[in-house]
């Protein structure tokens, strides 16, 4: 234990000592032609040929772009480190997650001493302002014995066509609307509408309507900027869920959205990066089953497409949004590695 984490200071104060080091260009190089024979070798082309068609063609990626997706991934990593570990006395303490900073943390660098210092320390520590942290992996929520799923999973329904055809959808829409009319009936029932959407200058919208007595009580709209759409979604379940549980003598909760993927994945236990994006989210959706063993939850699927008309209020107003991006702004973790796999493509 010790011996773990005292190496990485030690590796770093050996970099700070030791500020000269071997040429990246030339190592570059070299690897760039071993990948070239070994593309020739695969498809028979000649020495002549041009580099990058060939290696194309042999189903390899360029040396460079593959580095970069390599320091991207370097960088990402260091979002996911707990908050305990060595290395975060050694960042800035924006970056330090409430540690102790090092004696030779980069903060306490004179400019000299930055500027030839050659160190993934430091690198990762310019970079990590671009990158959200979401990973909370030890959060109680998450632990056995303490998930949804463990106590709630018969509460909690999920509804979706059993095939893509249009017969299916059809009868599909048929049961979501008795489902929709049955929750403004009753009294002790809800239904939530949500939607989101991202536009081209990546600024994220989610809509969502709470109908109760067949009437819109509640109209909710956020907004937020680099994140993925399974993030917009969630993001547009989670702003009206918890409005909807504190009406008052609210048993039953109908959630229609158009991606159940983004839904199932509030009963997921596996450890994954959209964690911390419902702890909040859980956390009211556990309140509220326990409270009352009446209490229960159904996702309905709706795509845009079915142009169901409660849903297609949702959508026209997602698309009529305009709002424009607040720079600067961080990127989720899920979006920036979105964005460094079309970089390298």
């Amino acid at each position: 234990m010790y011996r773990t984490c005292v190496l990485p200071i030690a590796l770093y104060e050996f970099q700070l000592w030791f500020f000269k080091g071997t040429s990246i260009v030339k190592n570059i190089t070299e690897l760039k032609k071993m990948q070239q024979r070994a593309a020739l070798w695969i498809t028979g082309a000649f020495r002549i040929s041009l580099s990058e068609a060939i290696e194309a063609i042999a189903g390899f990626i360029s040396i460079t772009l593959h580095l970069c997706k390599l320091n991207g991934r370097h960088h990402l990593c260091y979002t996911s480190i707990s908050s305990s570990h060595a290395i975060n006395t050694l960042l800035d303490p924006q970056h330090a997650k409430k540690q102790i900073s090092y004696k030779t943390t980069t903060s306490k660098l004179t400019a000299k001493q930055q500027a030839n210092l050659k160190s993934s320390i430091k690198d990762v520590n310019e970079q990590l302002n671009s990158v959200r942290s979401c990973f909370n992996p030890l959060h109680p929520l998450f632990s056995p014995r303490s998930r949804i799923v463990d106590h709630f999973s018969s509460k909690i329904s999920f509804h979706s066509p059993t095939s893509s055809s249009d017969e299916d959808l059809y009868q599909h829409m048929q049961s979501l609307n008795l489902a929709f009319r049955s929750s403004q009936v009753n009294h002790d029932s809800a239904a939530v509408i949500a939607d989101g959407g991202i536009k081209k200058s990546h600024v994220a919208t989610a809509v969502a309507h709470i109908w109760v007595n067949n009437s819109v009580i509640k109209q909710l709209q956020v907004h937020s900027i680099n994140v993925t759409s399974i993030e917009v979604e969630l993001m547009a379940i989670h702003t009206s869920f918890i409005p909807t549980m504190e009406i008052d003598n609210i048993h039953d909760i109908t959630v229609t959205t158009d991606s159940i993927a983004a839904a199932r994945k509030i009963l997921e236990s596996k450890v994954n990066p959209l964690q911390s994006m419902f702890i909040l989210l859980v956390s009211a959706v556990k309140t509220f089953l326990s409270k009352n063993s009446r209490n229960k939850i159904h996702f309905w699927y709706c795509p845009s497409r079915a142009k169901w008309p409660k849903h297609k209020l949702v959508d026209d107003q997602v698309k009529a949004s305009l709002c424009a991006p607040i720079f600067p702004s961080k990127e989720s973790y899920l979006f920036s590695k979105k964005k460094e796999c079309n970089s390298t493509l």
